[in-house]
């Protein structure tokens, strides 16, 4: 086997070595945008972990129509919000937005919540999130019962 005259006179000097470093330059320039874009910068703020309280158009309802121990999905102008009458008496209203995407939260019985995206639970008692991914408890939504009548938002 011969060796190629040229590998052999391959040498190593102060132009080969700018041809270098020129020849890296634009990826050093683009780094930090392909850091940035990926991910690879400081993160964010992490998302709030405190319930809000959300408005929504006001609608009213039988209070009959929500029994003790059991949550109902009700339609509130645009929005849809959960009832529920954790105790007798009690009434209580969240949105029905999850706060890990805003899927729409179901009701899956008495006062169990999930949403049907990737599986955030939810408590209609108290709005508070049981299963991640939910970041947070689900948006209060203010309901006064009168004579009967539920009013929300």
């Amino acid at each position: 086997m011969t060796e190629h005259p040229a590998a052999a006179s391959v040498s190593v000097g102060p132009c080969t070595q700018r041809r270098t470093v020129l020849a890296a330059l634009p990826g050093i320039i683009l780094l930090p945008g392909i850091a940035s874009a990926c991910g690879m910068t400081e993160p964010a703020e992490p998302p709030s972990t405190v319930q809000q309280t959300t408005e929504v158009q006001a609608t009213s309802i039988p209070a009959a129509d929500v029994p003790v121990g059991t949550a109902k999905q009700v339609k509130s102008g645009d929005a849809t919000v959960i009832v529920a009458q954790p105790t007798q008496g009690e009434f209580v209203a969240y949105s029905a937005r999850c706060t890990h995407q805003g899927g729409t939260v179901q009701v899956v019985r008495d006062l169990h919540l999930r949403c049907p995206l990737h599986g955030a639970e939810y408590d209609a008692t108290d709005g508070s999130n049981t299963l991640a991914p939910a970041p947070r408890p689900l948006d209060v939504v203010p309901v006064t019962e009168s004579n009967g009548q539920l009013t929300i938002g």
